[in-house]
């Protein structure tokens, strides 16, 4: 999908896989500096050791053809995914690059038969907070064991 000089599309090619690793790699630095704490419990070296192998399909949203966000979705269940690392550059920001990789990733997922969609944040990302709600997520108890323990757990159907 595309608007004006913004593109998300599934990342396939070895140029825009290497992108989104680069862009999950800020998102850690941001996301850690943000809540003063190493997501370690994530096992996120494993992850980039093997990157992308951890996950379902990522997205890479370019403006003007440079890359300024991605996702990640993970199958946490045969039929649920889990909505990871969305991420924006500041020089991305303004565009509704959340709204528009949430929405994509949803479409994805359904596409892939998947019937619900998991995500988790912090409730001081209020923006964040904001764009899942409008978008129809709803809280849920805790899906996994995050010693994070103010951490805000959504779902949507799909």
């Amino acid at each position: 999908m595309s608007s004006g000089s913004i593109s998300i599309n599934l990342a396939q090619s070895p140029e825009d896989i290497a992108a989104v690793k680069v862009l999950f790699l800020e998102y850690l630095e941001f996301i850690e500096d943000f809540l003063c704490q190493p997501l370690d419990f994530q096992d996120t070296k494993k992850e980039f050791a093997s990157f992308p192998d951890v996950y379902e399909f990522i997205l890479l949203a370019k403006l003007g053809g440079e890359p300024v966000a991605a996702c990640g979705v993970k199958k946490f269940k045969p039929d649920i995914a889990e909505l990871k690392r969305l991420y924006a550059r500041a020089t991305g920001r303004g565009h509704k690059l959340g709204e528009r990789l949430t929405v994509a990733a949803m479409d994805e997922a359904r596409r892939r038969e998947f019937s619900e969609i998991y995500l988790d944040t912090d409730p001081a990302l209020s923006h964040a907070v904001k764009i899942y709600r409008q978008l129809g997520f709803t809280d849920i108890d805790r899906y996994y064991d995050n010693p994070m323990g103010c951490s805000l757990y959504m779902k949507k159907s799909l």
